[in-house]
């Protein structure tokens, strides 16, 4: 994913953006995410927040001047300006092309995903409350939920784990009404995991009650089935003589 290149004054990091993915108008939460955390990996990640600095600001802010340290923060922080463009798909790149520095381009990046963010998580929680489990099972139903939930913590909007269990019991169905009541009423919050182990056992509880009740409607068949083709087989005056009977 990196790679050092070796210099007469030390060494600088150049990313290898072929395994990275490409930032859309659409994707910018989990772009950002895996991107930070690259470069937190690599300590780098002071270029884009300013806590690197450099250590000596040139009169016109182009150019690093003579100090060494100052050329060699200068050449990173453009091997990360390069990154970030290259990264970017053609029509953010206008929007974003005319920074000098990459703290510069990360600044310009989330001004302009600010509001897209705040609308990706109205959607997102608006999903959350939609939700209905209709006929999918628990573990699916739960799935589309954790989906959901992280991509919210992705974008700094994570969820508490009351809020989490408010939206999933929401979404159950009238079969559940008999678990809902007791989690509700909890004096301790439940964690995503204990939710999904609860309603889990509980859906297995209600899948070996329909099991049950199928196996004792078959029998009440199979045995109406036989009591029919039993009187079939009987000679017809046997059966007029018992149908006559008080």
């Amino acid at each position: 994913m990196a790679q050092l290149i070796s210099s007469s004054n030390g060494n600088l990091i150049a990313v290898n953006t072929n395994q990275l993915q490409q930032l859309t108008p659409s994707n910018f939460p989990s772009w950002s995410v895996t991107f930070k955390s690259l470069l937190h990996g690599f300590d780098l990640m002071g270029y884009l927040d300013g806590t690197t600095k450099c250590p000596l600001v040139p009169p016109n802010n182009t150019e690093p001047g003579t100090n060494t340290t100052a050329i060699l923060w200068f050449r990173q922080d453009q091997l990360l300006l390069n990154v970030i463009l290259a990264l970017i798909s053609d029509n953010i790149s206008p929007l974003i092309a005319t920074a000098k520095t990459s703290v510069e381009d990360w600044s310009r990046l989330i001004q302009l995903y600010a509001n897209r963010s705040r609308t990706r998580v109205m959607q997102l929680k608006e999903s959350l409350t939609l939700l209905q489990k209709g006929d999918q099972s628990i573990f699916n139903y739960m799935q589309v939920v954790r989906t959901i939930v992280d991509e919210l913590a992705m974008i700094d909007t994570p969820l508490s784990n009351d809020d989490i269990t408010l939206y999933v019991l929401n979404g159950l169905g009238t079969n559940y009404k008999d678990i809902i009541a007791p989690i509700r009423t909890r004096e301790t919050s439940l964690t995503f995991e204990e939710l999904h182990d609860i309603l889990t056992a509980h859906e297995t509880h209600l899948k070996r009650i329909e099991a049950t009740q199928s196996q004792l409607m078959a029998t009440a068949n199979n045995t109406q089935r036989s009591t029919v083709h039993y009187y079939q087989r009987q000679p017809r005056n046997y059966q007029r003589g018992n149908l006559q009977q008080p």
